[in-house]
């Protein structure tokens, strides 16, 4: 496994040469290939994803992960996703009025971090004077997550942090339960199949799921689609001129430059995968952000193409783990380049401050992404 800020290069040399490596150091089989890829992740009775505690629900195999799927569910409805696009819409200009008559702002902490800890913040009904320290809290919880998926021990402030969130959302938990809200801690805690609901602790594992995952990935999806359209000024263009082409955009950059670089699953049986024997209770890990530039699935896969109209890419997984809030990243994702765009005119990156890359071999985006424009618009400005 790469370390490098830029993988793809490796990605491209491995996929052409051993796509079903095992790797001797971290001692797990990594796969590389798109069709390789979707046959680990589609199987879960071979590919076991229970890696953790099993706690949370990316780390349950059935039957219980598809009862808890099916609870949760309910909180992500296409109906629950389409009524909070006012909210989001709302959240957005607010963003953006602030920086407005600057002429620029940083990308990633002025947008798309704030965007979406914003509204994952509302969704959990948390009160306006909690959302800074939300805020706060937000970046330690992922890094620690992240190591601990790299097999590290998170260092003792990050655990301080989390142990703080934890905490937190658990008083708030309580609170909904003893006097339930219009929010989704309370839709969580009321969500029943077949006379079952969630624990307790499978409502706080949710909740920072939703903050881990979600708001990682949004953040990254949204700094990630606004670097590739600023580095090519004929898909700015063509955004500009028609705001339609803007859910095709979001998909390509989706694609090209993935978010979650891989998936981790335990062989529970010996398999053979791309002409190699995996042994049960070896590791596996899914480069999905290689798969996602396959030749064998994309062609032309390392041109960005707004205009691709096949695009069935990995970057939210695959089989019964697909991601269930996959639906407010792309709306998140399409308010805020297209609020971007409507309002703001001859958008191109800074040229007098560096944008600078997560230093990362999980997540692929940015730090920080400083950006200019030429001047405010209320119609849409065509380039």
């Amino acid at each position: 496994m790469t370390t490098h800020i830029d993988p793809y290069a490796h990605y491209a040399h491995m996929r052409a040469t051993t796509p079903v490596h095992f790797n001797p150091t971290l001692k797990v089989w990594e796969v590389y290939g798109y069709h390789d890829i979707q046959t680990v992740l589609g199987d879960a009775k071979t590919f076991s994803s229970d890696l953790s505690d099993g706690k949370m629900m990316v780390f349950m195999d059935p039957p219980r992960h598809t009862q808890f799927r099916r609870l949760v569910a309910r909180a992500f409805t296409s109906k629950v996703i389409a009524d909070l696009e006012p909210s989001v819409q709302a959240i957005t200009d607010a963003l953006l009025d602030r920086v407005e008559e600057s002429g620029g702002m940083d990308l990633v902490r002025d947008l798309a971090f704030a965007l979406p800890v914003t509204v994952i913040a509302e969704l959990l009904g948390l009160p306006a004077a909690d959302h800074e320290r939300f805020k706060q809290w937000s970046i330690p919880a992922i890094r620690a997550a992240e190591m601990e998926l790299m097999g590290l021990v998170p260092a003792p402030e990050l655990v301080q942090a989390v142990d703080e969130l934890d905490a937190y959302l658990a008083d708030l938990i309580a609170a909904r339960r003893d006097c339930p809200s219009a929010d989704l801690v309370s839709a969580l805690l009321a969500a029943e199949v077949d006379g079952e609901r969630l624990t307790l602790q499978e409502v706080a594992s949710t909740c920072r799921l939703l903050l881990i995952a979600g708001f990682e990935t949004t953040t990254n999806l949204i700094g990630n689609t606004c670097q590739l359209l600023l580095t090519h000024p004929e898909a700015l263009a063509c955004l500009y001129a028609d705001p339609e082409l803007a859910p095709a955009a979001i998909e390509e950059a989706l694609r090209f430059n993935t978010p979650f670089q891989f998936f981790a699953r335990i062989a529970k049986r010996d398999v053979e995968l791309g002409g190699q024997l995996i042994e049960a209770g070896q590791q596996v890990m899914t480069f999905n952000a290689s798969g996602n530039r396959d030749e064998s699935a994309f062609p032309h896969a390392d041109r960005f193409d707004i205009t691709r109209t096949v695009n069935r890419h990995l970057s939210f997984g695959h089989g019964i783990h697909y991601c269930l809030g996959a639906g407010l990243g792309r709306l998140e994702a399409r308010v805020a380049l297209t609020t971007l765009l409507r309002r703001f005119g001859g958008l191109r990156l800074d040229e007098g401050r560096r944008a600078e890359p997560l230093a990362s071999v999980v997540l692929f985006g940015f730090s920080s992404l400083p950006v200019r424009w030429s001047k405010v618009v209320a119609e849409l400005h065509v380039e």
